[in-house]
């Protein structure tokens, strides 16, 4: 039988499902006691919605999570996913925007999973893409150190991450993805068109089918003596030129 409910927790991210979806909140837990202003709304915003709140105290609540929970835990339906199919419609509902996609190529920490996540809904982009097999899946934990910006962001689900990049190239998005070894840096390319950003893994980078569907190559300049960035760093970096170059124009 499939999972149907999962726990969220953290300040941001229960605040956010309260904000977006609070018809899936279920049941909460609000630590006790607390001397907490941003705990305090939270349990009045429970309260004026008629949702399940419980006391609990701090032990209680680490048996529940293993994360960091900040006083707050909420049992939630699970939204629907995200997939394949979806992708077409968010392409489509997109086709006349200077849309901006960050595809993740077997990045297998949730944490920067998570923080791509957090840092693609700053920057303003379309849809983050990721593929089903040997990579993260958005976990409570990818919530938790997103803050609440999966319920911001179409997160979508691919089988296949080289047709997702056929697919978007067909509906004229340039693919630039990211490699240490490209000649050329982030900042020699034009990415005021249409453009999806493409992320390696967190140890080999992007595989060689992946890089092969790319438009270009770019790398990121390391001016220290370090090897790589973090992914979720490097992700941050790529779609801020993205916006650097867009707002230039403006």
């Amino acid at each position: 039988m499939s999972k149907k409910t999962d726990y969220i927790y953290g300040i941001h991210a229960v605040e956010q499902r309260l904000k977006k979806a609070p018809e899936t909140i279920l049941k909460t837990w609000v630590l006790q006691p607390h001397d907490s202003n941003a705990l305090r709304d939270i349990f009045n915003q429970l309260k004026l919605l008629s949702i399940a709140s419980e006391p609990a105290s701090r032990k209680t609540m680490d048996k529940l999570v293993s994360g960091r929970h900040q006083g707050i835990i909420a049992e939630v339906k699970l939204l629907k996913a995200v997939d394949a199919q979806d992708l077409t419609s968010v392409i489509e509902a997109n086709s006349d925007t200077n849309s901006l996609y960050l595809l993740l190529d077997s990045v297998q920490d949730p944490h920067n999973l998570g923080a791509c996540i957090r840092t693609a809904v700053a920057a303003g982009a379309t849809a983050v893409i990721i593929p089903k097999d040997r990579a993260a899946a958005v976990t409570d934990t990818v919530r938790k150190v997103a803050s609440g910006a999966v319920e911001d962001i179409p997160v979508i689900t691919v089988v296949n991450l080289s047709r997702a990049m056929q697919e978007l190239k067909d509906a004229n998005v340039w693919i630039v993805g990211t490699s240490g070894y490209a000649e050329q840096s982030i900042y020699d390319i034009d990415m005021r068109t249409p453009t999806a950003i493409v992320m390696g893994g967190e140890d080999k980078g992007l595989r060689a089918n992946i890089e092969k569907e790319c438009d270009y190559l770019a790398s990121i300049p390391l001016i220290g003596d370090i090897e790589s960035l973090n992914v979720s760093v490097a992700a941050g970096v790529a779609m801020y030129e993205v916006v650097r170059q867009r707002r230039q124009t403006n």
